[in-house]
């Protein structure tokens, strides 16, 4: 779960009844039994993104901004190649934001690179070249297209993930992008005018050994060492700023270099833990915390073809959980599952099934209906594509 966006506060339910628990559980402090409720446009509940069957990125973000968190979804076979849904507070709108056909990476980033107040869109081209581009938010004429604008346009393919946070502390966000054919971390300062292709500037601030392979790459932003300014982690390692505008690179676990990762407080105080998935491969999902001076690795499970990690708190206790997903196809086809681990912020985690018989590939972790919970937006790539599934968490009394 590479994706970044700067999150809204939490809405408070605005009915009565089974509400008031979520009200109770929105204040922390009282984990509440759920019930996730599917909507699926297997179901017609919602439209699917296209009639494409490699379904690719899915970025979570307020795009209009009343305060829900809305999400887009590409795909790279067929036309439109990206969609965006937008609740309508009974379910979901499906609008279009690139009508053509193009050929989106895994990952993506939100943020409001041309300071008009909402958030825009950039996403990465797959193998096929080296394209990375952004769209302008219509905001608030959604019935105008969303134009699409150059970040790069040469160079080496495959922009895998992005993230987008103030990762030197001056104040300015900065875009951080995987690019996989050059195997390097690329750095672009936002420029002050972003429709310019040619104002963006790219920069190395890391390269891997020639071939090493490395999958999910950065993770949200978080600070690892405590002082203040966001950090890098990924390919088994995390990345400190230094002066000199590079990264040094400290290695948590050199064999979880091919994964999906993400990190926060799973245990109260000290550093943040940090958590790794296998990345479109079989392995073992792992989380690590810092403790007398070294990463300690705790086996969650064996993951078959993992594409999505997450941390969040899912039954509002307080106490961040994990989540983590298997793609279904490749791997384990119609068994695929998706899992949860509830913390108690102490190191100790239940496991339990949130989903099975449906594979999910960048799959996300947000309030899409405005309710306080948490839900999870089930995204496969390729197994019974072309889909899209939204797991709402529900109170268990409200059944």
């Amino acid at each position: 779960m590479t994706n970044q966006t700067f999150p809204h506060p939490k809405r408070p339910p605005t009915r009565f009844g089974p509400w008031l628990l979520a009200l109770a559980w929105a204040a922390g402090g009282m984990a509440q039994p759920i019930h996730w409720e599917r909507r699926s446009s297997a179901d017609g509940f919602l439209a699917p993104p296209n009639s494409g069957n490699q379904q690719t990125c899915c970025v979570a973000a307020d795009f209009d901004g009343d305060g829900i968190t809305d999400f887009a979804v590409g795909e790279r076979t067929r036309a439109p190649a990206v969609v965006w849904y937008r609740w309508n507070g009974r379910g979901w709108d499906r609008r279009v934001i690139e009508p053509g056909l193009l050929k989106p990476e895994a990952g993506g980033a939100a943020a409001d690179l041309d300071g008009d107040g909402d958030l825009d869109l950039v996403l990465g081209q797959d193998a096929s070249g080296p394209n990375l581009w952004w769209w302008e938010n219509p905001a608030p004429r959604f019935d105008l297209p969303w134009p699409r604008h150059a970040i790069k346009k040469t160079g080496a393919h495959k922009h895998h993930d992005q993230t987008i946070a103030d990762y030197d502390g001056d104040g300015r966000p900065e875009l951080i992008s995987w690019n996989q054919g050059a195997r390097a971390l690329l750095w672009f300062e936002i420029p002050v005018r972003p429709r310019d292709p040619s104002a963006w500037q790219a920069r190395v601030v890391y390269r891997w050994e020639k071939g090493a392979e490395c999958e999910g790459f950065p993770s949200r932003p978080v600070d690892v060492d405590g002082d203040g300014v966001p950090d890098l982690v990924g390919g088994g390692r995390w990345f400190r700023r230094l002066a000199n505008g590079t990264f040094a690179v400290e290695v948590i676990d050199d064999s979880m270099r091919f994964t999906q990762c993400a990190a926060g407080q799973l245990v109260e105080g000290g550093r943040p833990e940090v958590v790794f998935s296998p990345g479109d491969m079989d392995g073992v999902a792992r989380w690590y915390q810092w403790r007398d001076g070294r990463w300690e690795a705790h086996d969650l499970r064996a993951v078959r073809h993992g594409h999505t990690c997450e941390v969040r708190d899912f039954d509002g206790d307080g106490h961040l959980d994990i989540l983590i997903g298997e793609m279904g196809d490749p791997g384990a086809g119609d068994e695929a599952r998706t899992f949860l681990w509830f913390g108690d912020g102490r190191g100790g985690f239940r496991e339990r099934v949130v989903s099975a018989g449906l594979g999910i590939h960048e799959g996300q972790a947000a309030d899409v209906d405005g309710d306080g919970r948490i839900d999870i937006i089930m995204k496969p790539y390729h197994h019974r594509a072309p889909r899209i599934d939204v797991l709402l968490n529900r109170p268990a009394a409200s059944r």
